[in-house]
């Protein structure tokens, strides 16, 4: 008899690890199935739903759905996530780019570069960043490692703005800004220099920011 990949696996579980239960040998078998299936992660202290969203290049809400959180959304150091299943997330290139948004600093200041999504400026510190919509803070602060002092806006039709490493920031959890509003300035917070590393999200995939349209 010819058993195909899935036939040998479970035959497989089955005689090495003399399962005692059905959770425990559904455990060895997801060891054994495709990453896409089984990619789980382990929470580190210091981490957060959002910042494990941002280090997988996941969507937070589709994060919450996959592993059946639910609010206040709490997660633990040791804590398992299952992200296998949850979509990844690759950038988007020009279905939005029709769109204008107030620039984060100047319409005259350039990006140094681009670093992995992210457009980098490196202006001098306390350069004002503006709001480059209408929307709600959702985090202002240093929540998420590696991103220094953090801000993130909601706005309207599922978009997400990301300004990391401020120096200062001026609005707090909750507020409403307006477009074009000053809600930080340029810092060097985690950062060897000052700078200011921008991002745009729809439905939390990474829109490739040289397609961003900026106006002043």
């Amino acid at each position: 008899m010819i058993y195909n990949f899935k036939n040998y696996l479970v035959l497989f579980c089955l005689v090495i690890s003399s399962c005692s239960s059905l959770n425990s040998f559904k455990e060895t078998y997801q060891k054994f199935l495709p990453n896409s299936q089984t990619s789980f992660y382990i929470v580190q202290p210091g981490d957060s739903l959002w910042s494990i969203a941002l280090k997988f290049n996941i969507d937070q809400k589709a994060l919450i759905a996959r592993n059946n959180l639910s609010k206040p959304y709490v997660i633990y150091p040791k804590q398992k996530l299952l992200i296998g299943g949850v979509e990844n997330l690759d950038f988007s290139f020009k279905r939005y780019s029709s769109l204008q948004w107030h620039h984060p600093l100047n319409a005259d200041f350039q990006p140094s570069n681009i670093d992995d999504g992210w457009l980098v400026f490196k202006q001098p510190q306390g350069t004002p960043i503006f709001s480059i919509d209408s929307g709600i803070v959702e985090v202002a602060g240093p929540d998420i490692p590696g991103y220094g002092n953090l801000l993130m806006i909601s706005h309207s039709n599922n978009y997400l703005s990301l300004y990391a490493h401020c120096d200062k920031i001026l609005v707090e959890h909750g507020d409403e800004v307006e477009r074009g509003s000053i809600v930080a300035q340029l810092g060097s917070s985690e950062s060897p220099f000052p700078l200011l590393k921008f991002q745009l999200r729809k439905n939390g995939k990474p829109i490739q920011s040289e397609n961003i349209n900026f106006i002043f």
